[in-house]
């Protein structure tokens, strides 16, 4: 039977013969053996060197395993960023989506306009928002639309802001820029807040398992530097038992902060508010007496002596994330600054980028 295929010749046809194809037919293959012997010089049978053949394996097995080192490399990478992508959970995008992934809080304008896109001063032409509260004025904050956090929530925060040169950097009274708010009324456990100079971490004046001001703490995290962009990152393991809520923090890709453990957790306990006996109000007004509110803290409306509190042992409250300014109203200068970008993902590297 003529085995052979449409364009090919008879003699590939028995080539496939001796591949298994097809029957072998030894006799063509001794011809083409003998042919290839006495033409090719460097065939093994044509008297060609033994070493040209195994240098040519060599060089192709060499080729091969740099292709398949090279197809290695180009799948890490594709893996790699594809899980960086995925590690990231939100972010501002306001070259791309202006507000659109922040919710609609007008509430969060208080003595102070709604924040504007601008072109950025340092990142042109990418957008940037810019908020500015004047004196007496109080807020003007946005709110990202991601999840609440709760007791064990572990997530890395990415900040990116310019302020101005002619930002009130070195205000005593408190100027926050992002917060991580408790449900309740009050100060929140976690805040970034620009003063004194410095970008400064602080919270805890509002923990209803006070009195007021007993769980405040404070940290400088770096100079407040202007005219140029300042990025925070802050990995915070959300709970409301201090041996468990710990908060790192980089600055501008240098780590400042390490492994902190806020005295009154990262999350408030959930607290039942009712009116104090005499002898409880009298208590709680020695103890606040004892840890007065640092002028430089958001007021704590809910911290009054005549108000007892019972607070959970199970339960904690959830924080959420604001983002802005919000500051003193009695303060009279003007403060204006433009976040660039903001993030929110499960890793640094995530956010940082």
């Amino acid at each position: 039977m003529d085995r052979t295929r449409p364009g090919e010749s008879p003699e590939i046809c028995n080539d496939r013969g001796a591949r298994g194809d097809g029957p072998l037919d030894t006799a063509s293959l001794r011809g083409r053996r003998h042919t290839i012997s006495a033409h090719d010089p460097g065939s093994v049978g044509g008297g060609g060197s033994r070493a040209a053949v195994r240098k040519g394996g060599m060089a192709m097995r060499s080729g091969r395993a740099a292709f398949v080192a090279l197809a290695a490399l180009v799948a890490l990478v594709s893996w790699t960023g594809a899980a960086q992508a995925a590690a990231l959970v939100w972010q501002s995008d306001f070259t791309g989506s202006g507000f659109n992934n922040f919710k609609s809080t007008p509430w969060n304008n208080v003595g102070a306009s709604a924040p504007v896109l601008v072109t950025s001063s340092v990142n042109a032409p990418a957008k940037a928002a810019r908020f500015t509260v004047p004196g007496g004025g109080t807020r003007s904050e946005i709110e990202p639309n991601v999840v609440n956090f709760t007791e064990g929530s572990d997530y890395f925060f990415a900040n990116s802001f310019t302020l101005p040169t002619t930002f009130p950097v070195n205000e005593t009274s408190w100027q926050v820029i992002t917060q991580w708010k408790n449900a309740d009324d009050g100060s929140p456990p976690v805040e970034l807040k620009i003063g004194h100079g410095n970008v400064i971490l602080d919270g805890g004046y509002g923990n209803p398992s006070g009195p007021a001001g007993s769980k405040y703490w404070t940290t400088t995290l770096a100079p407040a530097a202007t005219g140029t962009q300042t990025t925070v990152v802050l990995h915070i393991h959300f709970s409301s038992n201090t041996s468990l809520g710990t908060i790192d923090a980089w600055v501008n890709g240098a780590p400042v902060l390490t492994g902190y453990h806020p005295i009154g957790g990262t999350l408030y306990p959930t607290a039942k508010k009712t009116k104090a006996t005499p002898a409880q109000a009298k208590a709680q007004k020695d103890a606040l007496a004892k840890t007065p509110q640092p002028k430089d803290t958001p007021k704590e409306p809910a911290a009054s002596p005549d108000t007892a509190v019972t607070t959970s042992k199970t339960s904690s409250q959830f924080d959420y994330w604001k983002m802005g300014m919000y500051r003193d109203n009695t303060l009279t200068s003007t403060a204006t600054y433009d976040l660039e970008s903001a993030r929110l993902g499960t890793t640094y590297a995530a956010v940082a980028g």
